[in-house]
């Protein structure tokens, strides 16, 4: 089934490129780029039923299963604003990378499934952080170039973008808030404490503060549209670093 999605993206994507040509219409992206969607789906899940948890233990296949999520979530937004499908291409280019991520990933060696809750809860937790930050970097752009009177050729709603961005950085600060307690838990029968001195849980703890700072400083203060936006596509960026660049050392 990986192979299979992998050569539905790659088809996605030579579609796509003929769509953006004008060769044949943008919407014809969407069957093979659905389908590969769901085969890795299919892929993930039967690895995920014969292991009995999370599929992967390391960084390629959390990225890997990130990625597609990601893919999955745009081309669901692209079905309520066709929009969208202009950047059909990158949606699967990224899918293919993604995809390949899992040739690489490691079987997870735990069948708590506290682990898989914890896991799961950071995938989306990272999901709701780029998506938000996504959000606002495009409200941003997009208020900016209305203020010069420069209407662009892509165009959404100011109003969806601050809904996005709003409900995206909620999200963050609740899944972040179970990813620390699923993870305590797990840690609890795992190692026998419910706090381990790990780097990624102390970064992982530090964003979860920062999200809980923004989210209830909004909540008290009521943000400004622009400092809102310019809050959660920092916190879009801090959740980059440590996906990228922290690493597990228990």
């Amino acid at each position: 089934m990986l192979t299979l999605s992998l050569i539905l993206y790659l088809l996605s994507f030579f579609v796509a490129i003929l769509s953006y040509y004008g060769k044949i219409a943008q919407k014809a992206v969407l069957p093979p780029l659905m389908f590969a969607i769901v085969s890795y789906f299919i892929y993930i899940l039967h690895i995920s039923l014969k292991l009995g948890s999370f599929p992967f233990a390391n960084p390629y296949g959390f990225s890997s299963i990130l990625g597609n999520t990601m893919v999955l979530t745009l081309t669901i937004f692209s079905l309520k604003n066709s929009q969208f499908l202009r950047f059909s291409a990158i949606f699967s280019f990224i899918g293919i990378l993604s995809a390949l991520l899992a040739l690489p990933s490691e079987p997870s060696p735990y069948r708590n499934p506290l682990y898989s809750l914890h896991i799961l809860s950071a995938l989306f937790a990272y999901v709701s952080a780029f998506f938000g930050g996504l959000s606002s970097l495009l409200r941003l752009l997009l208020e900016r170039r209305l203020k010069q009177k420069d209407l662009p050729a892509f165009s959404l709603s100011i109003n969806l973008l601050r809904t996005s961005e709003r409900i995206a950085v909620n999200l963050s600060f609740v899944l972040l808030t179970l990813t620390l307690i699923f993870g305590s838990f797990w840690t609890r029968v795992h190692f026998g404490k419910h706090w381990v001195n790990d780097p990624k849980l102390l970064f992982t703890f530090i964003l979860w503060m920062y999200y809980a700072f923004v989210v209830h400083l909004n909540l008290v203060r009521g943000l400004k549209p622009k400092q809102l936006s310019v809050l959660i596509l920092l916190g879009s960026l801090f959740s980059l670093l440590n996906l990228l660049f922290v690493r597990h050392e228990v």
